[in-house]
């Protein structure tokens, strides 16, 4: 697209293209940082969404929430997250809904690591191999079984919805 579509376009968006602007180089700064430091990379995506401001300043979770739900391609809401029905043998996986897996990703990637500093998708250093990718948790009373190689890939793939405004 050249550049003078994409100003058009951008333009167009009137008091929201601030917004967009923000939330659009919030989203590159996460790809940036997604192999270098994805905690880094999980909380800006996170930030991405709430800079669009649907529901209105200081509501990040209200923002998070409907940008993801409203936004988010049906055929993108299969996270890489299961979680256990039950947790008495015989023990079985179930695929996490996508509303569970939203309030499960701000709770533990965006709340956590930003209020205490605690990060859920530490990598090995370079040249260690990762055996085991699950990260086992439980989350108001649910266990939660989610593969840390793939979950920031593919939040950072629902994430782009909002550039396809510019395709």
């Amino acid at each position: 697209m050249a550049f003078k579509d994409f100003k058009t376009r951008v333009e167009a968006l009137g008091k929201k293209k601030w917004n967009f602007v923000r939330a659009s180089f919030l989203y590159q700064q996460a790809l940036k940082c997604r192999k270098c430091d994805p905690n880094v990379a999980m909380l800006l995506l996170c930030s991405s969404a709430d800079a669009m401001q649907l529901v209105g300043k200081r509501n990040s979770w209200r923002n998070f929430e409907k940008f993801y739900k409203d936004y988010c391609s049906s055929s993108s809401k299969k996270p890489p997250i299961k979680r256990y029905i039950n947790m008495k043998p015989p023990l079985t996986l179930t695929d996490a809904s996508f509303e569970e897996t939203l309030e499960y990703i701000y709770a533990n990637f965006r709340c956590l690591y930003i209020h205490e500093g605690i990060g859920r998708l530490e990598l090995p250093p370079k040249g260690i191999i990762l055996v085991g990718s699950q990260l086992l948790d439980k989350f108001k009373g649910k266990y939660y079984v989610i593969n840390i190689l793939e979950v920031l890939n593919w939040f950072a793939y629902i994430t782009k919805v909002f550039l396809k405004f510019f395709d």
